[in-house]
């Protein structure tokens, strides 16, 4: 089975996020779900750790000075303005998931999350994108290899 359109909402990950807000992250078609996002409006779910990743990401840019921390701040502000809902996933479903295709957890909690939703997943991560379109979820950008 395959889930299609985002009509009912869709599964955002950390790294289409950061491609919205990250200096030098841009990706054209991340930043044409970010305006279908806007648009529609689309309601976005993430797992709880979403937002732990974001920031963790903000923070290792501030490290690295590629921005300040005012513009950190003002990049999870403007994240946090999205239609992004936290959805609970099966931890158990989640490690099951990571020991058969070799992903993280927290990766594997996406994934979960668009089974459980039955939506599609937006996302730039390679290898979880993969697995996802192995298990019949539509995965934006269209990117494969």
């Amino acid at each position: 089975m395959t889930f299609g359109d985002a009509a009912d909402g869709a599964v955002l990950d950390a790294s289409v996020a950061l491609a919205w807000v990250l200096p030098g992250e841009t990706s054209d078609e991340a930043l044409r779900l970010r305006n279908l996002a806007v648009e529609e409006p689309i309601t976005l779910f993430c797992p709880p750790t979403f937002w732990y990743e974001v920031a963790n990401a903000l923070w290792v840019a501030i490290r690295r000075e590629r921005m300040s921390n005012e513009a950190a701040q003002q990049a999870l502000g403007a994240l946090r303005d999205f239609l992004v809902e936290s959805h609970e996933v099966d931890a158990a479903a989640c490690l099951s998931l990571s020991t058969e295709y070799g992903l993280a957890v927290y990766d594997a909690a996406y994934i979960v999350l668009a089974l459980d939703r039955k939506a599609p997943l937006w996302s730039l991560d390679r290898e979880m994108a993969s697995v996802a379109r192995n298990m019949g979820i539509w995965v934006r950008p269209d990117q494969q290899g």
